[in-house]
């Protein structure tokens, strides 16, 4: 039998929640740094080569930044070479990763996995399994209500392209 004891607040669930996410970032950051990205640049990218055509703002969705960071990300990673940028319908912007991105997505990946691998080296691959069926269902409640049709990145990541039906 359990007890209100036992079962953790939704306050102390946050904490642990944000506990977790702020050290994931220190040690993905201080690993990205060694092959010249920052974990936003990198989740910038990843987001481009997952759903290439995206507009700044389902990217912005994807990687949980402001429009506004999001756009100064494209930006610098455009000036670097690893994106490139062209209109799409209306005022949108869509985006597709060059090969040059593509090859250093492909290196922060790894270095990203290498990271997780070390951090999540104390669960069992059904304790991880368990965490990320967790980690959906949390996002996926903390999105708002939508409708319509859904593309890949609804789909997988609950987010609406604005340059899709």
């Amino acid at each position: 039998m359990t007890t209100d004891q036992d079962v953790p607040s939704g306050v102390d669930v946050a904490m642990l929640l944000r506990r977790a996410q702020l050290r994931k970032q220190v040690a993905c950051e201080a690993a990205l740094a060694e092959v010249g990205l920052t974990l936003p640049q990198w989740g910038m990218l990843y987001a481009v080569a997952t759903e290439p055509d995206s507009s700044t703002h389902a990217l912005a969705v994807f990687i949980g930044q402001s429009d506004q960071s999001a756009g100064a990300v494209v930006a610098r990673l455009q000036r670097r070479g690893l994106i490139e940028r062209r209109p799409g319908a209306g005022k949108a912007i869509l985006h597709r990763i060059t090969p040059e991105g593509d090859e250093l997505l492909r290196r922060c990946n790894r270095t990203v996995e290498d990271v997780m691998t070390r951090l999540l080296a104390g669960l069992s691959d059904q304790a991880r399994q368990a965490l990320r069926t967790a980690l959906e269902s949390v996002a996926q409640a903390a999105l708002p209500e939508s409708s319509g049709s859904h593309d890949d990145l609804s789909e997988r990541f609950g987010i609406r392209s604005a340059t899709r039906p």
